[in-house]
This record gives C-alpha cells, sequence and structure tokens, in this order.
C-alpha cells in the first residue's frame, strides 16, 4: 500500500502511481541509490541553477510502494516552506510544472 505526502506548506497530497515503472524513475531524473532506493533532486531557481535557495528532494523505494517529498534549503538540511512567502511564487511555479511533469509522466499522483 503506497503512502501519502503532504509537501511542506502544500494542501495537495500526493502517492505513487500505481502504474509507475523504474525505467520511467530513471528517464526524469531519478537516480538508483546503493541501497535500491530512486532518489530525485531538483534545484527550485528564479535565474539560475547553480545559487537556488531550495531544492525538491523525493526518495521512492526500492519496492515502488513508499514515496518522501520535501522542498529543503540548497543544503538539503532545513526543510522550507514556499508557500508563506509571496516573493517564492516563481519558485512554487516550477514546483507546479515538475509536479505536473510527473503526474503526466504516471510517476506521481494526486490525491
Amino acid at each position: 500500500m503506497a503512502n501519502t505526502v503532504i509537501i511542506n506548506g502544500d494542501t495537495r497530497k500526493f502517492t505513487i502511481n500505481e502504474n509507475v515503472k523504474r525505467y520511467s524513475l530513471i528517464d526524469v531524473g531519478f537516480v538508483k541509490s546503493p541501497k535500491g532506493n530512486f532518489i530525485y533532486e531538483h534545484p527550485l531557481y528564479n535565474e539560475s541553477p547553480y545559487n537556488a535557495p531550495t531544492k525538491l528532494k523525493m526518495t521512492i523505494n526500492q519496492d515502488l510502494d513508499h514515496l518522501t517529498m520535501v522542498i529543503t534549503d540548497k543544503n538539503g538540511l532545513q526543510k522550507v516552506n514556499i508557500f508563506k512567502n509571496d516573493q517564492l511564487k516563481p519558485t512554487v511555479d516550477l514546483l507546479n510544472f515538475i509536479l505536473k511533469d510527473l503526474i503526466e509522466r504516471e510517476i506521481i499522483k494526486p490525491l
């Protein structure tokens, strides 16, 4: 049974799509860890991806039934809520674009 996740500060809920395939994860940029999990990190930037203040981190376990999703600072150590600051609207738009792509590719689905 797949779990449900909510990104910090967001109201939407997501879970793993039951049609997800391992090769689909690799196609969109997931990297397989030594333990067999699939890890995805994408900088959320306004101008340059090299100095992005935040990033989206996702992990799907090797059995494809457990998902974690979080927005962190650029070091990946602190959770960040990008939804509470109006100046981060372009960052939220980029996140929405990424999530829409993952939904269309049947990796995650909204609840």
